[in-house]
């Protein structure tokens, strides 16, 4: 079986520089890591994990904890994520649940990156005293290494629905996600500031779950209404997807008879029909940068503050 040494030994160099490359150390010129790395796997040598871990205290995996694997919006981040971390040689532990509080208290990660508003603020918060670095996504939260790149979900909705009055539509409907959900509530500020500023006084509000079956089964109720809204926000695209479905088999013209709009410009938005105005942020560079900056964090000690992923209004056929 080969060892530390038989690598050492065939790049070249000392046992203490293979250990600093197998280890991602910064302190490695790239050609002589790359020079280790085709000895280690030419010789099909692999890292005692337990003993390295003990050794560095590291475990050279980032955390990352959602409340769900359903849906195009986890896995857009998850991929910015995992690029970032194969890059830089880091593995990714994708958790939800209860298993993930599990993790956190057991420090089995050296970074986090929190999207699961089902983990409670203690958890966090005492993952991060031990000096490990926690990103939240979903979350407004305070204390020692915690940072945060939060979408601006109120200013962004503030924006499309105030560009909808201006457009001429005064009678609203909003289709919410989750009571629960960090987003939703946001957005929903969002909606009735902008109708406040506006002096509307009066709005549909309809539960939904962020899914397209919860806003097929809206869009049925609607078309039962005699006083249907003249415009339904969305609290996301998977809502007002399924919304238009159920108009569409209901022969409720979109947008002529009611408007619609979501939030998140997922890929099946430009190719429904009519195509769906929406709010666009970029998930896969969103994870590709928050992933760099807990790898910055964890490698080199050294705070990178990322601010919040842009957003944009995105007008199309649906309003």
């Amino acid at each position: 079986m080969p060892t530390i040494k038989d690598v050492a030994k065939l790049a070249g160099v000392s046992i203490s520089t293979v250990s600093y490359a197998l280890n991602n150390q910064p302190n490695v010129h790239p050609e002589t890591k790359k020079r280790i790395m085709d000895a280690a796997r030419e010789l099909n040598y692999y890292p005692n994990g337990i003993a390295r871990n003990l050794k560095t205290k590291r475990t050279g995996n980032i955390g990352v904890f959602i409340y769900g694997f359903a849906g195009p919006i986890f896995s857009d981040v998850l991929e910015g994520i995992r690029q970032k971390l194969q890059e830089n040689n880091f593995n990714i532990v994708v958790s939800s649940g209860k298993s993930s509080a599990n993790l956190l208290n057991e420090r089995q990660v050296d970074g986090a990156i929190v999207f699961d508003g089902g983990l409670t603020d203690d958890v966090l918060i005492n993952y991060a005293k031990h000096g490990l670095p926690l990103y939240v996504l979903d979350r407004e939260l305070k204390g020692e290494n915690i940072y945060s790149s939060v979408i601006d979900n109120e200013g962004l909705v503030y924006q499309l629905i105030t560009q909808m009055i201006n457009n001429g539509y005064r009678d609203f409907a909003y289709l919410s996600g989750p009571s629960d959900a960090f987003n939703n509530n946001h957005r929903y500020d969002g909606f009735l500031q902008a109708l406040k500023d506006k002096d509307i006084t009066h709005h549909q509000f309809f539960k939904g779950d962020f899914t397209i079956h919860g806003g097929y089964a809206v869009g049925k109720e609607i078309s039962k209404q005699t006083n249907k809204p003249r415009f339904v926000y969305c609290g996301n695209d998977e809502s007002a997807i399924g919304l238009m479905q159920a108009l569409r088999e209901e022969h409720i013209k979109i947008p002529q008879e009611i408007a619609v709009a979501g939030f998140d410009n997922i890929y099946l938005s430009e190719y429904i029909t009519p195509k769906l105005t929406t709010i666009g942020i970029d998930h896969t560079e969103w994870g590709r940068q928050v992933a760099s900056a807990v790898l910055d964090i964890v490698q080199l000690k050294k705070i990178k503050n990322i601010g919040h992923p842009k957003g944009e209004v995105i007008i199309r056929e649906s309003c």
